[in-house]
């Protein structure tokens, strides 16, 4: 699901410093008119849609990290009073840092910032322009060495992404060569918009060649989520199923809708509205994921036995059709049972754990699946953003058993961009055992961005387009991917009844034919 929230919590310059801190880092930042930028002007530059002119309650989404990418405990703070931005924390050794950065041309990623790998210790100066753009060239480059050299198939870069690949290595080696400060900060801001595209032209065409192998190919999932609306829709479903045969997909994640009347499935009225549906799914040859209960549909009330006896009934019901259930969906989102009083988080854990046995005791051999919501300094506390979260006791209870776990992807709240390859590579290497796919994803809902931009603030359709085709192509080059990409809002922005929706499933499709032949 797409977390309903303004979902970044602001926060407010604190007055006075915090006793006990390991470090202090005094930073220095330019606009894209070389104009230095004092703290308020920084937390404009970085800060989402809905806060620019808010500086005083600007989201600074900064992350702090062991040199070994662990979360150090507790948040960054800014600090009070200094002449220029600077940030403190807490903790011990050197850190490397994270936050939100507009790329001119391209729009806002997760970077990182890291000293050549080293990190960085208490009373250093950091150009975030340079160190950004620095840090971002050395780990595209180590990408694309590996993605040479260790990879199968290896990759073969175009013409047109060669071009960009040296255009980055000339633009970094004219930066480093610039003297003061205003010019290397544009100098670098250039490379890292041809880092930026470079990176995801590599990670599409790598997608592209891993989903044209005989052996590979066969594995990765193309699909699009059918969220509880579907039934709403099932008088037009002949339509819906229509456009699914249009789009190409070879799977549907499927979401069965909370059913308030009867949320544990236990008559057979409750299965009318998906009966048919299914067997006509199946008929096509196109796949299920079986949401046994989306984020957004979780009660208040909801006690591990309930959440057991519905996914019993439905797998039971279901068990010769759908052969793969999604068991936890964004469970470290902060909205499971509701935004304002969520259920406790050993509750969310034996629930999900009732729900996985009983899917393993229907049948050993069913596939599970647990959704991660991605968020890190985006995450309005110090437990849920996903790297945190996945080495807390709830998410080992969660996440041990699984065979897949996904990653939920939102841009406009949360942005990734450059952060796509590390995200997924830091999951895989924490999870060795299990595949990994990118799960539910999708950009914008409304008419106006309220988050952070993708292409041009003002054109969500076409950002949404965009990021609809690099993800489905970059999603199959990640490690031990089954590829996936289960858009959310596909009732609404795919196969709607409008034309925009009809546009977009159009892009889907060629997108989707270009990457298969």
């Amino acid at each position: 699901m797409r977390l309903t929230r303004t979902a970044i919590v602001a926060f407010t310059i604190l007055v006075c410093a915090r006793s006990g801190h390991a470090g202090t880092l005094r930073l220095s930042a330019y606009d894209r008119t070389g104009k230095a930028m004092t703290s308020g002007e920084l937390f404009e530059f970085i800060a989402p849609q809905a806060l620019k002119g808010k500086a005083a309650a600007a989201t600074s989404a900064l992350y702090v990290m062991d040199t070994k990418g662990e979360p150090v405990a507790g948040r960054p703070w800014w600090v009070a009073g200094s002449s220029a931005p600077s940030i403190s924390w807490s903790g011990t050794g050197r850190v490397k840092l994270s936050l939100p950065w507009p790329v001119a041309e391209d729009g806002f990623s997760t970077v990182t910032l890291d000293k050549n790998g080293e990190g960085y210790s208490d009373g250093e100066s950091v150009l975030l322009n340079e160190d950004i753009a620095r840090t971002q060239f050395r780990l595209f480059k180590a990408s694309l060495k590996e993605r040479r050299t260790e990879w199968l198939p290896p990759y073969k870069a175009s013409p047109a992404a060669s071009k960009l690949h040296a255009k980055a290595e000339d633009e970094i080696a004219a930066a480093l060569a610039a003297s003061s400060k205003p010019d290397r900060a544009q100098a670098f801001d250039k490379a890292l918009t041809s880092i930026s595209l470079g990176w995801a032209k590599m990670l599409f065409e790598h997608g592209e060649q891993i989903a044209q192998d005989r052996k590979l190919g066969t594995a990765l999932r193309w699909g699009l989520t059918l969220d509880e609306s579907l039934s709403d829709r099932l008088a037009d479903y002949s339509k819906i199923l229509k456009q699914l045969d249009r789009s190409g997909v070879t799977w549907v994640r499927l979401v069965f809708k909370g059913n308030p009347d009867d949320f544990l499935y236990a008559t057979p009225r409750s299965f009318t509205a998906y009966d048919h549906f299914v067997e006509d799914l199946v008929s096509r040859k196109i796949q299920i994921v079986g949401s046994v209960l989306d984020s957004s549909l979780w009660p208040k009330t909801l006690t591990p036995q309930a959440l057991r006896q519905r996914t019993k009934n439905l797998v039971l019901h279901y068990k010769k059709s759908i052969r793969s259930w999604e068991i936890a969906s964004e469970p470290n989102g902060t909205c499971l049972g509701g935004c304002k009083t969520p259920l406790p988080e050993e509750t969310v854990a034996r629930a999900i754990q009732e729900s996985y046995e009983e899917v393993h005791s229907a049948d050993p051999h069913l596939e599970t699946i647990a959704t991660l919501y991605w968020w890190e300094g985006t995450a309005g506390d110090d437990i849920h953003p996903t790297l945190t979260w996945i080495n807390r006791p709830a998410a080992r209870t969660i996440l041990k058993n699984v065979d897949v776990i996904a990653l939920s992807i939102y841009p406009e709240d949360n942005p990734l961009g450059l952060a796509f390859e590390p995200v997924f590579r830091a999951v895989a290497e924490r999870f060795p055992s299990k595949r990994v796919m990118l799960g539910g994803f999708g950009y914008g809902s409304g008419e106006k961005l309220q988050g952070f931009w993708w292409l041009n603030p003002e054109d969500i359709d076409g950002a949404r387009k965009d990021l609809l085709i690099l993800y489905t192509g970059a999603a199959c080059a990640m490690p031990r991917s089954l590829g996936g990409g289960f858009f959310w809002d596909s009732l609404t922005h795919l196969i709607g009844p409008s034309r925009e929706a009809a546009e977009t499933l159009k892009v889907y499709r060629k997108t989707m034919h270009f990457l298969r032949h």
